[in-house]
């Protein structure tokens, strides 16, 4: 008999008792974790966090951003499927943006490429008691190739602002579902 067949059973049992310990402390905080989008998570303004989000209002944004992020929006937050509920909640935003030039092609001049840096600060308000219930400021940035083609790069700079709206969009929801989370 070798000394590893020996020690066998014991290192069996020790390696069963830890997962058997690991185990019970993954059930026991299991019950801690709640799916943050579920219907029966709570919201601070009362019904589900689901529900919230079909309650509030966007306006419309000024500018081509503006625009794309609104609709973005109205999309991630009801889906667009219940326009006639009744909105207790309002949306306002700054939107701002900005051109970062990354590459310079120094035998005519031009910029190869570019990165568009698009800011959000905003807020959302309770329209009764206009309580500010979440707010915060986003930043995306979106890169894209500038050509000596005047179209192409009108069109790749307006592919960049659409990009950036639909990222500002998701890390707003984001950010409300876990502000409207009752603690």
């Amino acid at each position: 008999m070798s000394s590893s067949e020996t020690s066998r059973p014991g290192a069996l049992r020790g390696s069963r008792l830890m997962l058997a310990a690991a185990l019970i402390a993954a059930a026991a905080a299991g019950g801690c974790f709640q799916p943050l989008y579920a219907e029966n998570t709570r919201s601070i303004t009362g019904g589900s966090v689901k529900d919230t989000f079909k309650e509030i209002q966007v306006p419309e944004i000024k500018g081509l951003i503006g625009h794309y992020l609104r609709n973005e929006l109205v999309f991630e937050l009801d889906g667009g499927n219940e326009p006639d509920r009744a909105k207790r909640l309002t949306f306002q935003t700054q939107i701002s943006e900005a051109i970062e030039v990354v590459t310079v092609d120094y035998a005519n001049g031009r910029a190869d490429s570019a990165i568009l840096v698009a800011t959000a600060t905003w807020s959302l308000t309770d329209t009764a008691s206009g309580k500010v219930v979440s707010s915060g400021s986003n930043v995306v940035r979106a890169p894209y190739e500038r050509s000596t083609q005047r179209f192409a790069t009108v069109r790749a700079a307006r592919d960049a602002q659409i990009r950036a709206a639909k990222n500002l969009a998701t890390l707003i929801r984001g950010q409300i579902a876990a502000d409207l989370v009752a603690g």
